[in-house]
């Protein structure tokens, strides 16, 4: 029996919605009496795609029931790709021979027989820098918080949306009530920085190490220097645009590096939202656009596509006749890929933004624009505005975050069955004039 991976990945995210979204229906998932279908499935689908937007208070408008469902369905959709590919090889049996170049390409491997060992390794890291993270936090709510259960289900929860870069809070405020303490600051970027590196760029990195390797592969060379090179712009904006401001220059220079990572695609925040500049909104729509890196637990337009367009405008203005990167060759396909994914990014931010405004006509354009690109860059930083949606811009909130997290190439592998014949016909050649 033959697999589609594609169609698979599509099938898991969407059921684990609808799942998510009937256990949140269940009368002990919540603390009121209302019962509300759209909240519940823009919470699970937020969950499932690990954006963090919310219409409600989960920490009160949800039980602990529901909270650790919500939980839960963070897990399984920052760990979605990872935990489906391993169904598929180790409980499913061989993969089609025709899907196996589509899932080297979802996974961005070079090789399919060293798949499953691979993605046994990266849930193995997960798991592990998840623990260490809850119980280092853990120890740094308990000098908030007197109670040790509060401190651990806290640490266990914000170590887990930390790390899967979902921006869900129990505080109206995101973090802003630990914006003076740099302990949690640094240990919550750091869990968003591994979580956005992606799986595959730990276990490069852990199996250079081990086995005293020279190099590290291309692609974590690509996706650590444009992430660092994103993250110390953010950095140098946030410090410099007058968002952060009070306290002396360690709490500056704290809250603009928190800035820099949670913002960016975690959508936690210390710093709350309404204090920031109009120059700093729209430059927060290009960061959350950028996204973090392939096989990682966030969204966004990914760091490796930024660096492959960036090849292609080189090369082209430069006059070259290859793609080169990090004195390699890139392959004409790939910068293909990389122009397909970043010009369907942003056609669709754009359309899914002209039907949000007229739909909420009474709201900000600004606000509306950067409520789009937070659900479709799965990053779940709002301008306040989520609750006022009607139920038309809640739903087109909701498709947006599936489909950014979904993924643009595997939906147009689905699509467009790459996998099918050719038709062998050339047509004669045309001039255009461009420019």
């Amino acid at each position: 029996m033959n697999y589609s991976p594609a169609k698979t990945i599509i099938l898991f995210f969407l059921g684990l919605a609808i799942v998510g979204t009937a256990l949140l229906s269940l009368p002990v998932a919540r603390n009121f009496n209302a019962f509300s279908f759209i909240t519940n499935l823009f919470t699970a689908v937020s969950a499932v795609c690990v954006t963090g937007l919310s219409v409600v208070n989960i920490g009160e408008y949800y039980s602990t029931f529901g909270q650790i469902i919500i939980l839960l369905l963070v897990q399984l959709g920052g760990m979605g790709y990872m935990f489906v590919s391993t169904v598929i090889i180790l409980l499913l049996g061989k993969v089609a021979l025709k899907d196996r170049r589509i899932m080297q390409d979802m996974f961005n491997i070079s090789s399919f027989s060293g798949l499953k060992n691979l993605l046994l390794k990266a849930i193995f890291f997960v798991l592990t820098i998840e623990f260490v993270g809850a119980v280092v936090l853990t120890f740094i709510f308990l000098g908030s918080f007197s109670s040790l259960s509060k401190s651990v289900y806290l640490g266990v929860f914000y170590s887990i949306t930390a790390f899967c870069n979902a921006g869900f809070s129990f505080f109206y405020d995101s973090l802003a009530g630990f914006a003076d303490n740099p302990f949690l600051l640094y240990v919550v970027s750091a869990l968003v920085l591994l979580g956005r590196l992606g799986f595959f760029v730990i276990v490069d990195i852990y199996d250079t190490y081990k086995e005293n390797r020279l190099h590290l592969s291309t692609h974590t060379k690509v996706v650590l220097s444009v992430s660092a090179g994103i993250t110390f712009f953010a950095f140098i904006l946030f410090l410099f645009s007058n968002t952060v401001k009070g306290h002396g220059v360690f709490y500056l220079i704290n809250n603009a590096f928190f800035q820099a990572v949670g913002a960016r695609t975690a959508g936690f925040y210390s710093i709350p939202l309404n204090l920031f500049n109009e120059f700093a909104k729209v430059m927060l729509l290009f960061l959350m656009s950028a996204g973090a890196s392939p096989g990682s637990t966030a969204g966004g337009i990914k760091v490796t596509t930024l660096a492959l367009v960036f090849v292609f405008v080189r090369s082209i203005l430069k006059g070259d006749d290859d793609f080169v990167l990090f004195k390699r060759r890139i392959t004409v396909d790939l910068i293909k890929k990389a122009l397909v994914v970043f010009i369907v990014f942003f056609a669709s931010i754009a359309f899914f933004s002209v039907i949000l405004v007229l739909l909420e006509s009474c709201l900000s354009p600004l606000a509306v624009v950067f409520e789009v690109v937070s659900a479709f860059a799965t990053v779940g930083l709002s301008l306040g505005i989520t609750s006022d949606l009607s139920v038309g811009g809640k739903v087109l909130i909701i498709i947006a975050m599936m489909v950014g997290r979904i993924g643009i190439l595997t939906l147009l592998i689905v699509a467009l069955n790459p996998s099918a014949k050719k038709k062998d016909i050339r047509y004669p050649e045309a001039r255009i004039l461009v420019g």
